[in-house]
Parts: structure tokens; sequence; C-alpha cells
């Protein structure tokens, strides 16, 4: 059995927050991907790594879920989405504030219906505060949090930085993810669900922790940035003989003097070394001592040393580098399937390990591929679903 087997998740989602999902799934969840007629979840649609027509955030975000087609915005398409949560313990709100709300659908509505049930709402800026009703996409919430400061462009324009991580989109689906398997288990004990309300913004800021804490706690000017590593030499990138890279991360003393012993410089050793967080900032010499002594090895080769001499460091990768590292290749498991509009696909699995491979996982779905065997699933036998698609409820 799966880890999720048995957890029926109804999800009503767009783009990013797909991911909680997307999480679910992955673990075993049979996660029904409740879609409006017309475009549907755009996803599919959108980003420029296509295969085909179909965007890999589709191909990734909304695997081995199921898709149903309701029209929401009628009575009849509102009780089917009833029945279904009757059938299910979690509810995933993956779109703008009060979305479901607003068609009766909200948290207080279904908890009339199933006391159990959990409700997640996943939002760009939350249900609360002066912001909840912006417009928002996935830059935005690094913005707001503080990790992509504006930079100024070749030709002069204030941009985005050119080297940026959507932290809030991808760390809004690991928070949403914890707190809805929270949930569940308080469910399963008292019978009582909950409401959580999660924040892409939110999980931006609390990954920007390491800067903020000292600024809340008064410890340091309003405005300061994070550490600077550019300056560090004993916690620092080197270049080595076969034009890679490696981080060197030997900042604790005991760490510095093992790896000066393993190639032979106990010449570099200094006796007023602190014996924690020694980054030796600001020495040119040590720096270009340790920049000539890198060079003499290949990037494998001093990733060995690391390994014999038990001094820290990595091997640095571009994307393209990382897929044939050998410890990529030996920790990655993949999901790989046949997609009936693309072909075959090898995508990432969970980096969750268990003893058991990954779930199977089927290829994200088309919209309303699954409408006829959900409904079957939950009592509407064909007359009736044959019913609702002629008259534009379902599809």
């Amino acid at each position: 059995m799966a880890l999720l087997d048995g957890l029926r998740v109804v999800e009503a989602a767009l783009l990013a927050p797909n991911m909680l999902g997307m999480h679910l799934a992955d673990l075993g969840a049979d996660v029904i991907k409740v879609e409006a007629p017309g475009a549907g979840d755009y996803t599919r649609h959108v980003g420029a790594a296509k295969q085909g027509e179909l965007s890999f955030l589709h191909l990734r975000w909304n695997r081995g879920k199921r898709s149903i087609v309701i029209d929401l915005h009628t009575d009849e398409g509102a009780d089917v989405f009833r029945d279904l949560v009757m059938s299910s313990e979690v509810v995933v709100e993956g779109m703008r504030a009060g979305a479901l709300e607003r068609r009766g659908l909200g948290y207080a509505a279904l908890r009339e219906l199933k006391p159990s049930i959990v409700f997640c709402s996943l939002s760009g800026l939350g249900q609360t505060g002066p912001y909840r009703d912006l417009p928002t996409h996935g830059v935005a919430y690094d913005a707001y949090a503080g990790h992509a400061p504006p930079e100024t462009s070749d030709d002069g324009f204030v941009s985005i930085p050119r080297r940026y991580l959507d932290i809030g989109t991808q760390a809004g689906g690991l928070y949403a993810t914890i707190g809805v398997l929270a949930a569940v288990i308080h469910a399963r004990a008292t019978g009582e669900g909950a409401y959580l309300d999660v924040a892409q913004a939110d999980a931006a800021v609390s990954w920007n922790a390491t800067r903020l804490d000292p600024l809340l706690s008064g410890k340091a000017p309003a405005g300061a940035a994070g550490p600077n590593m550019q300056e560090a030499v004993r916690y620092q990138y080197y270049a080595t003989s076969d034009d890679r890279t490696v981080l060197f991360a030997a900042s604790e003393r005991h760490f510095f003097r093992r790896f000066c012993k393993a190639v032979g410089r106990d010449d570099l050793v200094s006796e007023s070394d602190a014996e924690f967080g020694e980054h030796g900032r600001g020495d040119v010499t040590l720096r270009r001592q340790l920049t000539d002594l890198f060079k003499t090895r290949t990037q494998a080769e001093w990733v060995q040393l690391f390994l014999d001499a038990d001094v820290p460091g990595a091997p640095v990768n571009t994307p393209t580098e990382v897929i044939d590292d050998p410890h990529f290749q030996a920790r990655f498991r993949f999901i790989e399937h046949e997609h009936p509009d693309v072909g075959p696909l090898r995508l990432l699995a969970t980096p969750i390990h268990t003893e058991d491979l990954p779930v199977t996982l089927t290829p994200a779905p088309s919209q309303g591929e699954h409408t006829d065997e959900v409904l079957s699933e939950i009592g509407y036998d064909k007359r009736r679903v044959d019913d609702l698609r002629e008259r534009e409820i379902v599809h």
C-alpha cells in the first residue's frame, strides 16, 4: 500500500497551487481535479518548456490526478461538488481568496455537510490582510518577501534578478501539504475537520527567516541583507582543473586543518583561527593560494578527497551536469509513463524515500478525462450522468 492509500482529495486549483495535490498524489492519495468548462486549468499551456502542446508544469504538477469537469456556477454543479466532498477527506482550494465560498462551497458550508472535512485554501497572499484580493503571479511572493531584490539590466532598465528561484510557489505547496496531513491525522482521531489558510507569500517570508528574525529582534538595521559570501575564503567556490567548480566549506577549525593535512599544506593553518564559522573573509592571500591549489585536481578528485579526509564540500553543477552526477543517479527515482498526447515521459519522482518504489502514477489527465468514472464511484448511474452532460452541468 502507498503511504496515502485511501485518502481522497477534491482539488479545485490553477497553476502553482496544483503542487499541493501533486505531493499528495505522489504518496498515493486519490486526487480528483475539478475543472471548469472551457479552458479548465490553463496550466496545461503556460511556461516555456513544453512537450508538444502541453506544458511540463502541467505534466509534473497534475500527474497522478483524475480530472472531472463541473460547472460550479450552476446549482446542480455545486450539488455534484458536495457529493464528491461527502466521499472525500480533503478539499483543496488553489485559486484566488474566497473562490469556493462565492459559490456556496466554502469551509463553513461544507463543514455543515461533513464535520470531519479538511479544507485547505492555498493562495498567493492569503485569506486576510490588505493584499488579499491583489492579483499575483509567482515572482510576486519572492519580491514581497525580500528574495528577489531589483537589478539593473544591461540596457539600464530596473529588472527582475537574472538568477531567480521561485521560492514562494514551491514552499507554499510544501507547507500546505504538511498542514493537510497534520489535519487529516487530527480529523481521523477526533472526527473534527480543520480550515487551513496557506499563502505562497507567507511561505516565501518564512524561508527568509535567517534575515528577518534578527531584524524582528532588533539586532540588525532595517533593510540589512543576509550574509554576503562573495568575500568568504574557507567557505567558497573554487575552479578545478577540468573547468568545473567545487564548493569548499571547511569553515570549522578542525575541518580546515584536516584539509590542509590531506593536501600537504599545513603552512596554510593559522593559530588565530576561530573554532567555528571561520570563513576567512577578505583574506586575499589565502584565497589566491586556495585558487591555485584547487586548479591542480578535477572536480571528481576533489570530491573524493573531501570524502576520504572527512572535509565539507560539494560539487557545483549546472542543471545539465546534475543529471550526470553519480550521487543524483544513485539517489533519485523517476516516474516513467507514456502520455497519450505527448508520448514517453521521464519525470523526477518525489524526493521522499521509502522502502517501496515510488507510487505508480498515471499521466497528467486531459480535461474531464475521468468525469464518468468518478461520478459512477459516488453512485451516479449512466442515465443521470448523461442527463447532466446533456445540460452541460458536467463534461
